[in-house]
């Protein structure tokens, strides 16, 4: 222990002392986390892909009950309806940008048009922190499925324009209270839309 003390380093910038082999240990220590941190990210894609998928199942298998064994009933027809207005033609802002960056070349009609959508960039998404901004990623789904259900590229009203636009600004500048405080503002009442045409 006494031979050890002697080969002790302090670190002023980290504020330790160690030998040379704790020094390496600490930054195995690091890097390990940092690869979890990746692994963690990783594996939430996967459960969004996953969950996305499954909707996707339950709709096929429900509209098969349906049509070929000619069962149906309110419950099912809303579940139709639901997966329908949300799995097929609503927006889902994490799973379109891994199909945009998996499956479309950066130079696609695809990639270059999915911040009309969204208002933002696939690579913008992807650098979010989605469990900062939950809020947020559901109202540019809300403005989305808007677009989608319209077949159109603008929000209906100025005032939904303008608070996507806010939000937007908020979410790249990494400012996910203040963007979650005004999520619940964006196209909060979709069916309003509907109704005011």
């Amino acid at each position: 222990m006494i031979r050890e003390a002697s080969s002790l380093q302090y670190d002023a910038t980290q504020g330790i002392a160690a030998n040379e082999r704790g020094f390496g240990f600490l930054e195995e220590v690091r890097d390990m986390r940092a690869k979890m941190a990746s692994l963690e990210s990783r594996l939430q894609k996967v459960e969004i892909h996953r969950q996305s998928h499954l909707d996707l199942r339950q709709r096929t298998i429900s509209t098969w009950v349906r049509d070929a064994l000619k069962k149906t009933s309110e419950h099912r027809r809303e579940d139709l309806r639901r997966l329908n207005k949300g799995t097929i033609h609503g927006g889902d802002i994490r799973t379109d940008t891994m199909v945009v960056t998996e499956r479309y070349k950066t130079s696609s009609t695809e990639w270059r048009s999915f911040s009309t959508l969204y208002g933002l960039t696939p690579d913008d998404v992807e650098n979010l922190d989605y469990s900062k901004c939950c809020g947020s990623l559901q109202a540019l789904n809300r403005a989305a499925s808007i677009l989608f259900d319209k077949n159109s590229t603008i929000l209906p009203t100025e005032e939904m324009r303008k608070t996507r636009e806010d939000l937007v600004a908020l979410l790249r500048e990494g400012k996910y209270e203040e963007a979650e405080e005004i999520s619940s503002t964006l196209c909060e009442d979709e069916s309003s839309v509907a109704e005011n045409e």
